[in-house]
């Protein structure tokens, strides 16, 4: 039935999907427009004046867009998460947002934006771990990415491990164009990351940010998994640590 519903979403007219949603039991608050997009969660949430614009795909675990909020044109937005925009924050277009099925990963996931943040055009954002946004924050310009998972091999053989860790994001955050967040990478309040850096530690003190010079760094994978966290949870696929 929900298959069905968020079928007759895609095709109908925006008052008529509206009226579906809250036939089919979902939460749908007052002038919400909805384009020609397919959506389904177990939950959705809509706030006051909410609207969700043409062709895009958003499968979720739930769904909960508070009032003002916005998601634009052509975006995926796919895998078992918990989408969460507050009052008046964003997700423009042609976005690639995903997560695999549990198994593959575990537990909970979520994507979370505070207020009057923004996620700009054509960024790919991994949610094997969650993703969150503070206020008045903005992912900018095009081609940023941002991982929750990565590998590290050993030095010979097939020995692998994957290494999960969550990504923050604080308040009055400004991020350029084409970054890369490594996992478990936090970011605090009022900085600035200029475009093309790639983030792969913490960023405490307010300020700019830009990408420094590549450099060797001496490890193994024994040193790596002793300073991680083995992941233990039945059904998965590889061996999993990660970062707290």
């Amino acid at each position: 039935m929900k298959n069905f519903i968020g079928f007759l979403v895609f095709i109908s007219p925006s008052f008529l999907g509206v009226l579906l949603l809250r036939a089919s039991g979902h939460k749908v608050g007052k002038k919400v427009k909805i384009g020609f997009s397919f959506i389904k969660a177990k939950q959705i949430t809509l706030g006051d004046n909410v609207k969700i614009g043409h062709l895009n795909l958003i499968l979720n675990k739930s769904i909960t867009l508070n009032n003002d909020a916005y998601i634009g044109y052509l975006n995926v937005l796919k895998g078992p998460f918990n989408l969460e925009l507050d009052k008046k924050a964003a997700i423009g277009n042609k976005n690639y947002i995903t997560r695999s099925n549990l198994g593959i990963t575990y537990g909970e996931s979520d994507l979370i934006l505070g207020e009057l943040t923004k996620i700009t055009t054509g960024h790919h954002i991994d949610l094997t771990q969650s993703i969150s946004f503070g206020k008045f924050s903005i992912l900018a310009g095009v081609r940023s990415q941002m991982w929750t998972h990565g590998y590290y091999h050993a030095n010979t053989g097939k020995d692998r491990i994957r290494i999960d860790g969550k990504i923050q994001i604080g308040d009055n955050v400004y991020i350029g164009s084409g970054c890369i967040f490594n996992p478990g990478v936090k970011v605090g309040n009022a900085i600035h990351v200029g475009s093309g850096s790639v983030v792969s530690k913490d960023l405490e003190k307010p300020g700019m940010y830009v990408s420094q010079g590549l450099r060797h760094i001496e490890n193994s994978l024994d040193k790596v998994k002793s300073k991680l966290k083995k992941v233990k949870d039945h059904g998965l696929v590889e061996p999993i640590y990660k970062k707290e």
